[in-house]
């Protein structure tokens, strides 16, 4: 049953990466492909068997979850149209380098079995900082365009994924984050649509 969860979420996450593609974020469209990758690889794990290649399969997660998720800080600031400002920039390098260090420079991988899953695990896995600080960012950011322009999708997927990996259930993190996809891909299609309404787009605190 679960291995099938991850199918449908590797699916999910295929078809917001070419959603995304669609709209041009091009830079989100990497992200969503990297998790993509990390939902399939689960998926196929017990498939695959153990071994080297499921090893070295395994390793790509790690790296764009390091790299890639921090992303999302200045990926979210550009749909909202908030000026990427240094301290952006500085957190979001501080992010990526905070999750090099835990993530792949630390990175040792056990084997787990779970539900039916097989995969290659960080053994020496701590709070997920870089994550957590992100998903607060996006936080922020949804409050105010909820706020200011009456777009709640940011807001809501970040929640979700806050509790849905706070929760320790494994497979609904890697939902949470399918959910907080699917809340930027939403979020940007709103903000089209009050950039088309004169009305409201030139009443927009956003706006350039």
């Amino acid at each position: 049953m679960i291995p099938l969860v991850f199918w449908l979420l590797a699916a999910g996450m295929l078809t917001a990466a070419v959603f995304s593609g669609v709209l041009r974020l091009w830079l989100l469209t990497v992200v969503v492909v990297a998790l993509t990758w990390d939902n399939l690889i689960v998926a196929a794990g017990a498939l695959i068997g153990a071994g080297d290649l499921l090893r070295a399969l395994s390793v790509p997660r790690y790296v764009a979850h390091a790299v890639l998720t921090p992303l999302l800080i200045p990926i979210v600031f550009g749909i909202a149209q908030l000026r990427r400002r240094l301290w952006v920039w500085a957190l979001t390098g501080g992010l990526i380098a905070l999750g090099v260090y835990t993530e792949i420079i630390k990175l040792h991988l056990e084997l787990r079995e779970y539900a039916g899953t097989l995969r290659y695990a960080h053994a020496a896995a701590g709070p997920p900082i870089p994550a957590i600080a992100t998903v607060l960012v996006l936080i922020g950011v949804g409050v105010l365009l909820w706020k200011r322009e009456g777009v709640p999708w940011l807001c809501l997927g970040a929640v979700a994924m806050f509790a849905s990996a706070g929760s320790g259930v494994f497979w609904l993190g890697n939902a949470g984050e399918l959910i907080l996809i699917v809340s930027i891909l939403l979020t940007a299609v709103a903000r089209i649509r009050l950039a088309k309404t004169p009305s409201l787009g030139s009443k927009s605190a956003f706006a350039r």
